[in-house]
């Protein structure tokens, strides 16, 4: 069995999540509801945890409409921009891997409204990288 170089993982990892980054702040700055170009960063189905609730979207259908509700809510919000803080990527494997991420957002104004620590769980799938759960963190 050959020896992965999880450090190639690791950079590879890194910049899809720095796509991500800029494509999700792109849309969300630009006042957009549209999930569309968010879509290709997720696998269907996929877990998300919070303190409150685990839920499990199972269709594109139900992944787009939980993206419309974040982006409507940073929209409501007067949303002005995030700042992905320290991220943090590591390899499990050659097809795996954790972010993990403090996302600070702030308003048109320049105050920070929310500042969250998440965890993704990325994995090499036959369309590329694709975002297969995530959690927020406790604080």
């Amino acid at each position: 069995m050959p020896h992965t170089d999880l450090s190639t993982v690791e950079a590879d990892v890194r910049a899809w999540f720095d796509q991500y980054v800029s494509t999700f702040v792109g849309l969300a700055e630009a006042g957009g509801t549209d999930p569309a170009p968010l879509l290709a960063y997720f696998s269907v189905p996929i877990t998300m945890t919070t303190d409150a609730v685990h839920v499990v979207l199972a269709s594109e259908e139900t992944l787009a409409a939980a993206l419309t509700n974040e982006l409507q809510m940073l929209r409501d919000a007067d949303y002005g921009g995030s700042k992905a803080l320290d991220p943090q990527v590591r390899a499990l494997n050659e097809r795996s891997a954790l972010i993990e991420v403090t996302w600070a957002r702030h308003d048109k104004g320049g105050r920070e409204f929310q500042r969250v620590r998440v965890m993704y769980l990325a994995a090499r799938t036959v369309a590329g990288w694709r975002t297969t759960a995530s959690a927020i963190l406790s604080p």
